[in-house]
């Protein structure tokens, strides 16, 4: 049975119900009220007949003389009058009786009258089929409400049902039986529950090659990646001997080694910020490890090439050489990244200080700072409020980075985040930013 016929069938059971129960209670009423009613018309009969017993003595009582429907009997010491009494009505005592028999109903008063007793019966058969007849006027009345709600129930159920309908035929259009010719189940709660099991394997089926194309990308790009290593650290083995380029690279304050050993971090970022990303997708974070701290400080700063110089950011780095905490490497690195590009883009030119204290790393720039409104919102994804020290036009050989998009900040809350560490941010002393990297008390060595 469809959902809509079944919405029917309850709507038009609810009216029947209720309909019968106030029909039989009004069938049941009146015959109570008919059988009080009998029961007092007796009585006043019987009260009738009294009197006159006692003026006329048992003369007076003559059947030919009652009213339509009724017999009376005195019985005394001489006999009974008028005729004999029924054979089942000697025994009854004195009061109301009520004697029911096939085609007759009959409501029986006994009464002590002139040293005999007086019994007076009257038979309501005709009172019964008026409230039979009431009955079935009841019940057919019953039907029709009924009949009624069944033609109502249908247009009821057509309005619950049209926003199912509608739902399984935005789900059926955006993910159709596989089967071309698969007719649909008549039952609207099937229909949906069978399009949201397609549109729940669908999406399974896009995770699944979304996963396969993060894997596709990491290995198309950490191959070459490799590759471009491999010749590097061939070319910082064996030197440069290009004496023109070597004092070039010596002029602007970065030696031809430097150079490579940065360009050797920045593919370890790359290949690193590959493998958080994947982690993020993933939901696990990667295993924790013993990291010197000061050297993954090193080395995050280094991946960010020529963009701290040409921002005139520079680094205090004041952690320790040996000091080491259990963390995943990359992911702090991933942060430690997005933090130093934040500083680079909205607080240069200024400096900036790394320290290391309790389990808590903690980044501080001396720039502007950022506006205490603005501070709750910094690491919502796609915000765009620009701090007071934020250049006011983009490099002309870059794109909008990350934080020009509101990115960056929002990656590493949820890298923290998924490494179960906190990150937070306040106001540095006597000014700037200050960003608080929490970890584990069991991560801290």
């Amino acid at each position: 049975m469809s959902l809509r016929r079944r919405v029917m069938a309850a709507l038009v059971s609810l009216v029947a119900l209720f309909t019968l129960i106030q029909g039989g209670i009004a069938v049941l009423s009146l015959h109570e009220q008919e059988d009080e009613l009998v029961d007092e018309l007796v009585l006043a009969e019987t009260h009738r007949l009294a009197l006159r017993l006692a003026e006329s003595g048992p003369a007076a009582i003559s059947n030919s003389l009652l009213p339509e429907s009724y017999e009376a009997w005195w019985v005394g010491k001489g006999g009974s009058v008028p005729r004999p009494l029924p054979a089942e009505m000697k025994d009854l005592t004195d009061g109301p009786h009520l004697d029911s028999s096939p085609g007759a109903e009959y409501h029986i008063m006994v009464m002590p009258v002139a040293e005999g007793r007086l019994y007076v019966r009257y038979n309501a058969v005709r009172n019964e089929d008026k409230v039979r007849a009431f009955a079935v006027q009841v019940f057919a009345l019953a039907l029709v409400f009924i009949g009624l709600a069944a033609w109502i129930a249908r247009y009821v159920a057509a309005v619950l049902i049209a926003p199912l309908e509608k739902v399984a035929q935005l789900l059926d259009h955006w993910a159709p039986a596989s089967e071309p010719g698969e007719a649909p189940p008549a039952d609207e709660e099937q229909r949906v529950l069978k399009a949201f099991q397609r549109v729940q394997a669908r999406w399974e089926l896009g995770l699944a090659r979304e996963n396969e194309r993060l894997t596709d990308i990491h290995h198309e790009i950490r191959t070459p990646l490799t590759a471009l290593r491999t010749d590097l650290e061939m070319l910082q083995s064996q030197g440069l001997r290009d004496g023109d380029h070597a004092s070039s690279q010596a002029s602007r304050g970065v030696t031809p080694s430097q150079r490579l050993q940065r360009a050797l971090i920045a593919i370890d970022a790359i290949t690193g910020a590959l493998e958080s990303m994947r982690a993020l997708r993933t939901g696990q974070a990667s295993p924790a490890e013993p990291v010197l701290l000061a050297d993954c400080i090193d080395d995050a700063w280094a991946s960010l090439g020529d963009l701290p110089e040409k921002r005139a950011l520079t680094l205090s780095n004041e952690v320790g050489k040996k000091v080491v905490a259990v963390v995943d490497r990359q992911a702090l690195m991933a942060i430690l990244r997005n933090l130093f590009r934040n500083a680079a883009e909205h607080a240069a030119p200024a400096k900036l200080r790394v320290s290391y204290a309790e389990t808590q790393l903690i980044v501080a720039d001396d720039g502007p700072g950022i506006p205490e409104e603005e501070r709750a919102f910094v690491f919502d994804r796609y915000y765009r409020g620009r701090r007071a020290d934020a250049p006011a036009a983009q490099d002309a050989n870059h794109s909008a980075s990350d934080f020009e998009r509101g990115l960056g900040l929002a990656i590493a809350r949820q890298v923290a985040e998924a490494n179960g560490w906190h990150l937070s941010v306040t106001a540095a002393v006597p000014r700037g930013t200050q960003f608080s990297i929490s970890f584990k008390e069991a991560q801290a060595i």
